[in-house]
């Protein structure tokens, strides 16, 4: 039988959001896939919460059976699972690990590790009926998810390639200074956002600079910014790049990836080539 494991690396959920896991359950299951519920989607204790779901997650891993693990939650504590996780262990895993927004410590590390790891947030699904009368998700469970479902418009430049690195901005720089920080080298680089006003994004925009990153990165792409496009200010990543982006470096914008609905998905550490 074929598995797929529902958890929760970040904050926790509440109580009330639990139809919405049996909703979710039953997706996987109408698939054809038997799901495992994490023992720890509500578990708010903090006290030693990163070794309890590194153990869980690292254990889904590790099952023969297991294909695909996605994680429902988001918020800030991921990375409190990611310093426990043994990435050794589960190196090489057949799992695919799905997730977004805080979910891009993880995400990073994974694909780093060699795992395969996918910017999506299944919840989509249940709030979107495009992703499943569409056969949108099934394709994705099969892997087929490309590059062309996203959309690409080029702010400047005409092609990106390389392998894939990135995701939510706040949530990327929690790596920095870290082992799990990515190689950027030759990389495309993919940020969106949830929160952040316009300095909040100049800053950490800057913050990437003062990095390398920009020096390092084939090109960047741009998912969507959710706090920017409800002040009109949707523009304003793309025009602070083309002033931080050394000369010719492709950028590159999407509406299919962020903290909306309508998101697909894009797998990090797999090379993609976008004109």
């Amino acid at each position: 039988m074929v598995k797929a494991a529902l958890v929760a690396c970040s904050n926790p959920l509440k109580e009330a959001y639990l139809p919405v896991v049996d909703q979710l359950k039953k997706l996987l299951e109408d698939r054809g896939l038997e799901v495992a519920v994490s023992r720890f989607l509500t578990d708010a204790d903090l006290a030693g919460r990163g070794k309890r779901r590194a153990r869980e997650l690292e254990n889904f891993f590790l099952d023969p059976e297991m294909a695909h693990i996605f994680d429902i939650s988001g918020g800030d504590l991921a990375n409190t699972v990611l310093g426990e996780l043994d990435l050794d262990r589960i190196k090489g895993s057949q799992a695919v690990f799905y997730g977004y927004s805080d979910l891009t410590t993880i995400l990073n590390a994974l694909a780093e590790n060699g795992n395969r790891a996918v910017n999506f947030q299944l919840r989509n699904c249940l709030e979107n009926a495009d992703l499943l009368t569409g056969g949108y998700l099934d394709r994705l469970l099969a892997g087929k998810n490309l590059p062309d479902d996203l959309e690409v418009a080029f702010c400047q430049g005409r092609r990106l390639e390389g392998p894939v690195y990135g995701g939510n901005l706040r949530c990327l720089l929690k790596l920095a200074g870290t082992p799990y920080w990515p190689d950027f080298k030759g990389a495309v680089l993919l940020l969106e956002a949830y929160r952040g006003r316009p300095e909040r994004v100049a800053s950490l925009l800057e913050q990437l600079r003062e990095l390398g990153v920009f020096d390092q990165v084939s090109g960047v792409l741009l998912g969507t910014f959710s706090e920017l496009d409800r002040m009109k200010e949707s523009e304003l990543p793309a025009q602070l790049l083309q002033d931080l982006l050394p000369a010719g470096t492709p950028l590159a914008r999407t509406e299919y990836i962020g903290h909306r609905p309508t998101a697909r998905a894009i797998s990090l550490g797999k090379s993609c080539i976008f004109a």
